[in-house]
């Protein structure tokens, strides 16, 4: 017997594939930050010899007025993050690793393709047919609550699809709002989900739990089904619950109050859950989709390794040292530096010569030199990885075919973006007019940038050239001195039956239109009717005339030329 459905442990689990993918997508948000945050991620390898080595040392002298060293002291630095740390002398980085971590630079070149990718997409603004209404353009200039308007919308959702391979985007109207409101959440927000197939065999998306905030005293997740879109707001371990007052953080007239959590629930209207995934690439399951950036970020991670190998070794190995023996050791208190200008005394010979020269000697540093030629090739690797032309590349090619094709791979991958992003738009302004209680209009329509280059705008202006050409041609072979005519039907079987009789023949047939009324025409097939009209004008061939097909094929054709010149700086000299 199967077990009953806990909602609330829903919730507070996490999804199989979450806790399978996180820590590639952690890296991948990471390695497009930088800086601090990826610092905290603690991606340098730790050696035990950075354990056990303090940090940088910094030598300090006392001396009299005939400069002769009275006393040496030695400090060590230990940075720490905030000001107040370092006058309370708190949580300092004492050892090597912490040095390293601090000062090793994070070169964000996950963030250099991500942009590349977006300023691609985005260099031209979509073109959009949308109702004229105040609903939408007071919508249109601030999609999300936070001042975004449309296309700033968008391209975060574009950055964000292209680092995880997946975004999730909602469409929820607020209780007491006039409007819907977009979100986008990343997949490591969405912890947890359920999908499953309909009668109809569509793929539904049946729950689904995001996390929308992280308090001091609680965390907040949604969940999302098709009853009803509920809050949960989970008190962390460690807070009193008995002394927590909820009602501060939150105006609501009703609030569950469960085991540790409280609850907020509201009425789902659209009877299905308003929110879509957004896949950049392949999809690889059901709410996790693979992007190119997670083995650009592997990429990144390993050029970060060699730089930290190379401060360690600049550290370790580029200064010199000095050797010496314990009673020359003992002479100087045990205090002898390897710095330029150190004075170490020694014993004198019999004759008063000094019997030790000492002479500061750095060692070889071909590891550098080998380190740095490592990211260099690493660096190139990258490129290539990620579709973007160097000038390495450029000198290695062969022919410019070479280069055009490596172009192509990039377009294809720009065009594939472009459509998920059309799609992935259109199906959430549908759950929009859903929550508005409006029929989108039949006109609706959204196009990206789908050009690489100007070269590829050349492309898809001869492709409508080609169409246009393809349909003159067609007229003048099978249409020249061929007579085309309108089919007529009738609302009843004995109206059509009587117009075959009186062309010699007899019998009907029906069609169904789209809005589901049956309607009738002579002769019991189409072929018969069409035969018979040239039996009667014998010399003439007769098909049947289609008005919508070109009318329909010139407004595309329009529509598609309007939308080139709108997305092109052309725009600026007409």
């Amino acid at each position: 017997m199967a077990k009953p459905f806990d909602e609330f442990q829903f919730v507070i689990s996490a999804h199989e594939l979450y806790a399978r993918y996180q820590d590639d997508w952690r890296l991948a948000i990471k390695s497009y930050y930088g800086g601090p945050e990826y610092r905290m991620g603690e991606y340098l390898k730790q050696f035990d010899s950075d354990n056990n080595t303090p940090s940088e040392v910094v030598n300090t002298y006392d001396v009299d007025d005939n400069g002769v060293t009275q006393g040496v002291y030695r400090t060590s630095v230990t940075p720490v993050n905030t000001s107040q740390e370092a006058n309370e002398g708190l949580s300092y980085a004492s050892n090597f690793y912490q040095e390293k971590l601090l000062n090793v630079p994070v070169l964000p070149y996950t963030r250099l393709y991500v942009q590349e990718y977006n300023a691609i997409l985005m260099k031209n603004t979509p073109y959009r047919i949308l109702p004229l209404s105040p609903e939408i353009n007071s919508f249109s200039q601030n999609v999300d609550g936070e001042q975004n308007s449309l296309n700033e919308f968008f391209s975060h959702v574009d950055v964000m699809s292209t680092i995880f391979g997946v975004t999730w985007m909602s469409c929820i109207k607020p209780t007491g709002s006039d409007l819907p409101r977009w979100r986008y959440h990343t997949p490591l927000d969405v912890t947890n989900w359920q999908f499953a197939y309909s009668m109809s065999g569509d793929l539904v998306l049946k729950k689904i739990v995001i996390k929308t905030a992280s308090e001091a005293e609680f965390d907040v997740y949604q969940y999302m089904t098709p009853e009803s879109i509920d809050t949960y707001f989970i008190i962390k371990e460690g807070v009193d619950y008995e002394e927590f007052d909820i009602s501060q953080y939150i105006d609501a007239e009703e609030i569950e109050e469960g085991d540790g959590h409280y609850v907020v629930r509201q009425e789902n209207e659209l009877g299905y859950v308003p929110c879509v995934p957004l896949y950049t690439g392949t999809k690889i399951h059901n709410g996790v989709g693979h992007s190119i950036i997670f083995d650009i970020a592997g990429i990144q991670k390993n050029i970060y390794a060699a730089y930290g190998d190379l401060y360690a070794v600049q550290s370790y190995g580029s200064h010199p040292v000095t050797v010496v023996d314990t009673e020359t050791s003992d002479l100087n208190d045990n205090s002898i530096g390897a710095e330029p200008g150190s004075v170490i005394r020694v014993n004198s010979s019999l004759s008063g010569e000094p019997q030790y020269v000492f002479e500061f000697r750095a060692p070889p540093l071909d590891s550098m030199v080998q380190l740095r030629e490592y990211v260099n090739q690493l660096i190139e690797k990258m490129n290539q990885v990620a579709m973007v032309r160097s000038d390495e590349l450029i000198k290695a090619s062969r022919s410019g075919v070479q280069i055009e094709m490596f172009d192509s791979k990039l377009e294809a991958m720009i065009r594939r973006k472009a459509t998920a992003m059309e799609n992935a738009e259109y199906n959430l302004w549908k759950i929009w007019f859903d929550w508005m209680d409006k029929p989108m209009p039949e006109d609706f329509s959204i196009q990206y940038n789908k050009s690489f280059s100007q070269r590829g705008l050349e492309q898809e202006i001869k492709e409508l050239e080609g169409i246009m050409n393809m349909l003159e041609t067609y007229n003048n072979k099978f249409t020249t001195g061929v007579k085309q005519f309108v089919v007529e039907d009738y609302p009843t079987q004995e109206q059509a039956e009587a117009v075959a009789e009186s062309m010699g023949g007899s019998g009907s047939h029906s069609h169904t239109r789209e809005d589901g009324l049956i309607t009738y025409m002579p002769f019991t097939t189409h072929l018969d009717y069409e035969m018979a009209l040239e039996k009667a004008n014998p010399g003439t061939d007769f098909v049947e005339e289609d008005p919508d097909f070109e009318k329909d094929l010139k407004e595309k054709i329009r529509e598609r030329m309007k939308a080139l010149i709108d997305q092109t700086y052309s725009s600026n000299s007409l």
